[in-house]
């Protein structure tokens, strides 16, 4: 994989989106022995932050409802960056830890009740996904808009680099993803 985008991705009108490895996810459940609704859970604990540091996933707070062109991207070229495209953010600093061979874009109502149920409706049912070897990443957070052949798009773009240790955790948890839409 050097580029992968995907074209109409919807944030299920919940302001937010979450990258990882929905597998690696529950074993974090499991292990901790938390309950079915996680999103209720890590906003009134420290599992939530400790989710994110141990680069299980990666909260994207302030989605805006709109259709994203989303990209992930491993060339060490940002899309964003490239003429005709507005970059308006970037966040640094993420980690991710694939243990299952993939990592999904997916969205709240799935933590809601996050049951074996649950993580098999995501995995049948997410088109944003993609296979990355197991290990672990480095990941950057691009927003903004690029041209498409429908005109401006809002965008999200993961630039995604393979470590060969666990990389440190330097992004900040709290970073809001509002994207200025021009064209809605």
């Amino acid at each position: 994989m050097n580029l992968i985008k995907f074209d109409e991705v919807l944030n299920d009108l919940v302001d937010y989106f979450l990258l990882g490895d929905p597998f690696l996810l529950m074993d974090f459940k499991k292990e901790l022995q938390l309950p079915d609704d996680l999103i209720t859970h890590f906003t009134i604990s420290t599992d939530g932050d400790r989710v994110v540091e141990e680069g299980v996933m990666i909260p994207l707070a302030r989605i805006e409802n709109y259709p994203y062109t989303v990209y992930f991207n491993q060339t060490g070229t940002p899309e964003l960056l490239k003429e005709g495209n507005r970059l308006q953010l970037r966040q640094d600093g993420y980690k991710l830890l694939v243990k299952y061979g993939a990592i999904y874009l997916f969205t709240i109502p799935y933590i809601r009740k996050f049951t074996a149920e649950t993580l098999d409706k995501l995995v049948r049912h997410r088109s944003s996904k993609i296979s990355l070897p197991n290990g672990w990443y480095e990941v950057s957070v691009l927003g903004g808009e690029s041209k498409q052949d429908t005109g401006m798009e809002p965008t999200l773009e993961f630039m995604i680099r393979s470590v060969a240790a666990e990389p440190a955790y330097t992004a900040d948890t709290n970073f809001e993803y509002k994207i200025d839409a021009s064209e809605y």
